[in-house]
């Protein structure tokens, strides 16, 4: 506190000392040649006044003329102390004094005056001290010189203002060097205040320490103002974003313009840098006062997503296996009860029933990735536990391996959409039937899944579209999210069509091939 007190005060009086060395001279000079205009405009005026003329040729001065002149000289301040006209002989016609009327012009540099010279200022020993003085020749109306005009200010007076104007100057700079000294302590309180109390050098280390900290964090930091400058990032995101201003079609653009918008965290989100999958968290900083800024924290985890999406797809073969156990047990228990029972006969009818085997070796002849059928296989008991009627379109059609996706993928979009289908179905009670359409040929890949449930309104949709939604309560909704961004690294195309009451239908079409090439280009190559 006390060092930076020191410092400002040293400033201040620096600053204050420049400015007094640069107005004193610059207001002395004024002074001197506002003094020196003021006697050149009297002896002009007065060298053309043609009473003063009129007296020149006359020889004498009327006593009007004389008590007009007087009035000149008696104004006082630092203007005109002495005024004197003479004749062509330096006889005084006028003088202050009228003493002095009479008698020769004392001095010699009237000569040029008497020489025809229109206007100058000498300074010379006059009486009784030194004089600056200022002349002006007199014509009459045929042009020849008949005497001159002289005005004069001691050089006492001179310096009478000159010192005035130093102690206002000085006393200007009392009063900035107090006020700056104010300032100075002020300034130097509200700094310690700013900086919670610490020592600046011990805030610049800390600072220091925290920069060095964020730039070896593995998450990407990014604050960005108002106007969309980048204020900060720290050394994770840098090799990603070489902006300094973001613009309209950067895509974490959206995700800010609607963070300064709501005023509102934005939660954890999947986009893509440079090729890169990031997990983005949007956070205004100041929100009670509004967003100054938002903070974008990334999290480059593309192998996390990759994680995501299988543990996404294993939750789903969990449950088919799950709900094929349970099927598998069902079955089991009815051959335990009907050999229990004597029943031989049935039992063995009932093992050899081939239409509790139709549906699943329907799945197993057309879906060839066995993961995708033991999801769909458990999707299918599930759908008969629920009482809801599964149906596998006949002209659906998966081969071992696809070049549009991958198996995660597939699973993740499927087992996703399916129990959507399934879940629209706990509030209705009528028709209770989902349909899934499957199949992956040289057009391209599309999924389809139909369901008689509860449907959406538009509204809903939308919410759907933009982020995570869900109507099942917090730690929900994050499935169609997944799905979209699989839609969006494979430049594929998603439809959603809904009636409230009667049912939603949502189909996912992939042209593209893994290797980025579509289905077209696939043609002309083959």
């Amino acid at each position: 506190m006390t060092k930076l007190l020191a410092s400002y005060i040293l400033l201040v009086v620096i600053v204050a000392a420049l400015s007094v060395l640069l107005i004193l001279p610059r207001e002395l000079e004024q002074m001197e040649d506002s003094l020196e205009q003021t006697l050149s405009r009297t002896v002009y005026i007065l060298a053309y006044d043609q009473e003063i003329i009129q007296g020149l040729k006359a020889g004498s001065f009327s006593p009007a003329l004389r008590e007009r002149l007087d009035g000149i000289t008696k104004r006082g301040g630092v203007s005109i102390d002495y005024l004197v006209v003479a004749n062509t002989d330096s006889i005084r016609l006028y003088h202050p004094d009228p003493g002095h009327i009479g008698e020769h012009f004392i001095g010699g540099d009237e000569v040029d005056a008497l020489a025809g010279k229109s206007e100058y200022i000498t300074t010379h020993l006059g009486d009784p001290d030194v004089q600056k003085r200022a002349f002006h020749a007199i014509w009459d109306e045929d042009g020849e010189v008949i005497g001159f005009v002289m005005a004069s200010t001691s050089t006492k007076h001179i310096e009478m203002h000159q010192t005035q104007i130093i102690k206002h100057v000085l006393g200007f700079f009392v009063i900035v060097l107090l006020a700056g000294i104010l300032l100075a302590w002020g300034i130097s309180r509200n700094i310690r205040h700013i900086l919670l109390g610490y020592n600046p050098l011990t805030f610049a280390r800390m600072y220091l320490q925290r920069g060095e900290l964020l730039d070896n964090l593995s998450e990407g930091i990014i604050i960005v103002n108002q106007k969309y400058e980048i204020l900060y990032k720290n050394a994770s995101v840098s090799i990603y974003v070489n902006e300094d201003v973001l613009s309209e079609d950067f895509p974490l653009y959206p995700g800010i313009e609607e963070g300064f918008r709501s005023n509102r965290p934005i939660p954890w989100y999947m986009a893509e840098l440079q090729g890169n999958a990031f997990l983005v968290h949007i956070v205004p900083l100041h929100p009670l006062e509004g967003p100054d800024a938002i903070m974008v924290v990334l999290r480059d985890r593309t192998e996390f997503v990759q994680l995501t999406e299988q543990l996404t797809g294993m939750n789903h073969i969990i449950d088919a296996l799950r709900a094929n156990t349970h099927e598998f047990r069902n079955k089991l228990h009815v051959l335990y009860g009907l050999l229990q029972l004597g029943e031989i006969k049935q039992a063995m009818s009932f093992l050899s029933d081939k239409a509790l085997e139709l549906s699943d070796q329907h799945i197993l002849q057309i879906i060839e990735d066995k993961t995708v059928a033991a999801l769909l296989l458990g999707k299918a008991n599930r759908a008969c536990e629920m009482n809801i009627d599964f149906y596998f379109r006949p002209d659906s059609k998966l081969a071992q391996d696809n070049p549009y996706l991958s198996t995660k993928e597939i699973v993740t979009i499927v087992g996703n959409l399916v129990e959507n289908a399934f879940e629209a179905m706990d509030k209705t009670s009528e028709v209770r039937q989902v349909e899934l359409f499957l199949r992956a040929d040289q057009q391209g890949m599309t999924i389809t899944v139909d369901d008689t449930g509860c449907g959406m309104l538009p509204e809903q949709i939308q919410q759907l579209l933009k982020g995570p939604y869900t109507s099942k309560g917090a730690g929900h909704g994050y499935g169609m999210r997944l799905i979209q961004e699989i839609v969006r690294k494979h430049d594929g195309f998603l439809q959603i069509d809904s009636e409230p009451g009667t049912g939603t239908s949502i189909t996912i079409n992939i042209k593209a091939t893994s290797d980025g090439r579509t289905t077209n280009d696939k043609d002309c190559n083959c």
